[in-house]
């Protein structure tokens, strides 16, 4: 078994994998008195054209990846997994992403008979051409609820008219014609494709007994067959660096009007690693609008903003899309304010010294929560492939002097923004 010590904060994450090629994840912390299990496909809404077994590039409706979670859930046989959980005190979960679908549960005890129910509910799936049109009716129910809420619609919209080709700029659910078109073949083909062992990892975080849970995961993992996996390409998209469309406004039921300011930043014109480039964009925006800010405490004192501004960093792989996001009447007002932040940038040693001690003690600190650290590890192998050791010693290397060359590189004209007003 493989230890990653995390330097700097005295924590070790191990990591076995196991003959069929599935990763396991442990990180134990005798302190907490729960645990926290994910398993998880590197399969999420994106991957909608790849190479089938033969080799072929195919394209599949989008949507695909959130509805089998959906069947995933169901199984042919009870116990279901919600009941299976509930009866052995424990909450269980699943969620689709970009880039992973992922299902979990949570608990204090009974983790070695959880595990092995989750890899075995997970590892099968009860398809027919009934519970699949069965299926299209609650999905398209949950895209109504989607189209219904602002904040769902604003995220839709950023994507849309920030991005031109990537599959990130599609719904993750789907639209109603997507979804109407999805077959029991096409969900077969995508299952067999992307829910191979090697294509998945399991993530242990908690108190428990890492020898007897490996123990279990093992056996449980060489009393099944599965076909050797075949590795995939994906198809790779040419993104422009361009916003699709400057502003729109949209007409939407909302109490009160919703503004996004989205700026779209290409990774190759920075030498660096993308997770230090990811770490220096944090600051940056953090610095410039987080709550702490003189940009946010002026906003709130001149009655523009009542709530700090939220900022969502998307990784499109290709392109980081930024989005500085709040509920406002005072939208104008606020675009010409972040417009003149960018105009006026100045950040100085004391305060950027200040922020990397922040982030350190963030890091330290999120190893009292397990669910914290269970997502750091999702997150580090679905977007690194590996888990991150020297975080702590990455946040201590960046200096001002690189920090305001990125910022001498972004382009702050290419702004996508939108705006909900009611209708």
């Amino acid at each position: 078994m493989k230890k990653i010590v995390i330097n700097r904060v005295d924590e070790t994450i191990y990591k076995e994998v196991l003959d069929n090629g599935m990763e396991v994840y442990f990180y134990v912390n005798k302190n907490i008195h729960n645990n926290y299990v994910t398993f998880t496909t590197k399969y999420g809404s994106v991957y909608n054209e790849f190479e089938d077994e033969s080799g072929k590039l195919i394209k599949v409706p989008n949507g695909i990846a959130h509805f089998l979670e959906h069947k995933v859930f169901v199984q042919e046989k009870d116990p279901q997994p919600e009941d299976f959980y509930g009866k052995n005190g424990a909450l269980c979960n699943a969620y689709t992403t970009f880039k992973n679908t992922s299902y979990l549960f949570s608990g204090t005890d009974n983790i070695e008979e959880n595990i092995c129910y989750l890899l075995d509910f997970v590892q099968s799936i009860y398809l027919t051409d009934e519970n699949v049109e069965d299926e299209k009716g609650i999905i398209i129910q949950e895209i109504n609820m989607c189209d219904d809420r602002p904040i769902d619609v604003l995220y839709e919209k950023i994507r849309k008219n920030a991005i031109f080709s990537n599959s990130f700029k599609e719904s993750i659910i789907g639209t109603e014609k997507e979804v109407k078109s999805i077959t029991r073949d096409l969900l077969m083909k995508c299952y067999n494709r992307f829910y191979h062992p090697a294509n998945m990892f399991l993530v242990v975080t908690g108190n428990f007994d890492i020898d007897n849970v490996l123990n279990s995961i093992k056996e449980n993992q060489n009393g099944k067959k599965f076909d050797k996996f075949r590795p995939f390409n994906l198809k790779i998209y040419k993104e422009p660096d361009k916003v699709v469309k400057q502003k729109e406004m949209v007409n939407c039921n909302t109490n009160i009007p919703k503004v996004s300011y989205s700026i779209k930043i290409a990774i190759n014109k920075f030498k660096m690693d993308k997770r230090k480039l990811s770490i220096y964009m944090y600051i940056i925006f953090n610095l410039l609008f987080g709550d702490t800010s003189s940009f946010d405490e002026t906003a709130k004192k001149d009655g523009i903003i009542t709530s700090s501004l939220f900022y969502n960093i998307l990784n499109i792989d290709t392109h980081f899309i930024i989005s500085l996001i709040n509920s406002t009447d005072k939208y104008n007002e606020l675009i010409e304010r972040i417009d003149d932040r960018f105009k006026n940038i100045d950040i100085n040693e004391t305060d950027f010294e200040r922020k990397k001690k922040v982030l350190i003690s963030n890091e330290i600190f999120s190893y009292e929560n397990i669910e914290m650290v269970n997502e750091m590890i999702i997150d580090n192998v679905i977007f690194d492939g590996n888990v991150e050791s020297d975080i702590i010693e990455i946040i201590e290397s960046l200096n001002l002097k690189d920090l305001k060359e990125i910022i001498s590189k972004i382009d702050f004209n290419n702004k996508s923004i939108v705006i909900l007003k009611n209708k």
